[in-house]
């Protein structure tokens, strides 16, 4: 692609390690009250899905704000796309590893995910104005 505007390397990193660290911990806090080692295996799950699931969406969204031309769906198509794959993904992941409390686990997760795609979006979007005006 030449010259696509995207994030940069910092932004992605940063935000990764935060998303492993804060939902990790929130699997882990929300399933500990369980049997064996659900509250652990379930956070380090959460919390390496969510590193490479954010390192996927920054880059998703990126890739999908530049395929739409109008305005809204360049804002809006990006998160509503991304944050249903990953939906799917984090629901199966979690169901496969037997979590006990999916819902509970992905849903605050998946909230901020999608405010953090529409964000991303934005920040592209402005991105491209300065970009427009410094041309």
């Amino acid at each position: 692609m030449p010259n696509t505007l995207q994030t940069s390397r910092t932004f992605n990193t940063l935000s990764a390690l935060m998303a492993f660290l804060l939902w990790g911990s929130w699997s882990y806090y929300i399933n500990d009250n369980n049997t064996d080692y659900s509250g652990l295996i379930s956070g380090l799950t959460q919390g390496t899905a969510s590193l490479m699931i954010t390192l996927f969406m920054l880059r998703f969204v990126t890739y999908l704000y530049h395929q739409y031309q109008h305005p809204v769906a360049k804002q809006l198509m990006p998160a509503i796309v991304t944050v249903s794959l990953t939906s799917l993904c984090l629901v199966s992941i979690h169901t496969l590893i037997d979590t006990p409390n999916i819902l509970y686990t992905v849903a605050p997760a998946l909230s901020v995910a999608f405010i953090f795609c529409l964000y991303t979006a934005f920040k592209l979007h402005k991105i491209n104005k300065l970009q427009g005006c410094n041309k």
